[in-house]
């Protein structure tokens, strides 16, 4: 997949792109390829979880072009929507549906993202992203980086949680509810109290007869300054300023789970206990299902994997203004 004869007003040929090879959760390696920006956006968006490996070959290998493909590619190919992402709320419209062309010369696979304008060319264990757009380009290379990982751990029984955690001590909290209840913003609220941070909207969880360990995915934080403001996104490094001290990288056993109902008024400040069997239903009810195996080369995945589970369900209620006191109020109940 040569730029010289593919793509047109490539700002990054084969000769002058940036190669950095990354091993991310200690199994998945991946060679990221492109201009300086992107690679160092990718090395700052992985972290804390990505460590330099060798870029060898062989490995998988993402590559960010910034230009398009050349106009006589998909001339003669015939096309068929494809599902990108399976979303069950609907929750990334701009990902869910493509294009695959099919019988293009030279490629696998070349499927067109068509809310962004991404192309992506896959022969082999190679995926190439070209957009001329840097930022799309970059967002759409990161969620083909992400795509390896997810399927990578989903071959081996990983399943996907909707959640945030936070950890105390070596073990960890997930915070689940519904987009908007409040799972990023309490998990904030516990690392400002002490805690440190685990996940950030998604988790990845492995269950066997000792239970169930968590990891997370390392998604920008999305935050409110205050109530009433809109949402701003920060990378975790850029937010814990690259101490990696205040991010868990290892797996940690999941013991409890809190249901999160913040809101933007000031209400009365409660944590109460859930039943078990209410708590396990909500939990697992936040499992996703497996990723859509777009890219043509991901392993399938595990069939009935163990769903998550964990020995207590808590349901905290507080308004955004009153986090700190929401925080003393979890934290002796976790205690306790």
């Amino acid at each position: 997949m040569e730029a010289t004869h593919r793509f047109e007003g490539s700002k990054t040929g084969a000769r002058d792109g940036r190669r950095v090879g990354l091993r991310l959760y200690d199994r998945c390696e991946v060679v990221l390829t492109g201009p300086d920006a992107f690679v160092d956006a990718a090395i700052r968006y992985l972290w804390p979880q990505a460590r330099p490996v060798p870029g060898r070959d062989g490995l998988p290998q993402v590559r960010l072009v910034l230009g398009r493909i050349a106009p006589g590619l998909v001339a003669d190919a015939s096309r068929r929507r494809v599902m990108l992402y399976s979303s069950p709320d609907g929750h990334v419209p701009d990902f869910n549906e493509g294009v695959e062309y099919i019988g293009v010369p030279g490629v696998d696979r070349l499927v067109l993202n068509p809310h962004t304008g991404s192309h992506f060319l896959m022969a082999g264990h190679r995926v190439c992203v070209v957009n001329p757009e840097f930022e799309a380009g970059k967002r759409d290379a990161l969620r083909v980086v992400k795509q390896l990982v997810t399927t990578a751990f989903e071959a081996v029984g990983v399943v996907t949680v909707h959640a945030s955690a936070f950890a105390l001590g070596d073990e960890a909290v997930a915070v689940a509810g519904p987009a908007g209840a409040g799972k990023t913003s309490t998990v904030l609220a516990a690392v400002v109290a002490g805690a440190r941070m685990v996940a950030n909207d998604k988790l990845y969880a492995c269950t066997d007869t000792d239970g169930t360990h968590v990891r997370g995915w390392t998604d920008p934080i999305r935050v409110i300054d205050a109530p009433g403001h809109p949402k701003r996104s920060a990378t975790l490094a850029a937010y814990f300023a690259g101490d990696a001290d205040r991010v868990v990288t290892d797996p940690l056993p999941l013991k409890t789970v809190v249901l999160a109902r913040v809101g933007t008024s000031s209400v009365p400040v409660r944590c109460e206990e859930l039943n078990r069997t209410a708590g396990l239903l909500l939990l697992r009810r936040e499992v996703l299902p497996p990723r859509v195996r777009w890219l043509g080369t991901e392993p399938s995945p595990a069939s009935d994997p163990a769903p998550p589970t964990a020995d207590r369900f808590l349901c905290l209620t507080y308004g955004y203004r009153d986090a700190a006191r929401a925080m003393d109020l979890l934290m002796r109940r976790l205690a306790a």
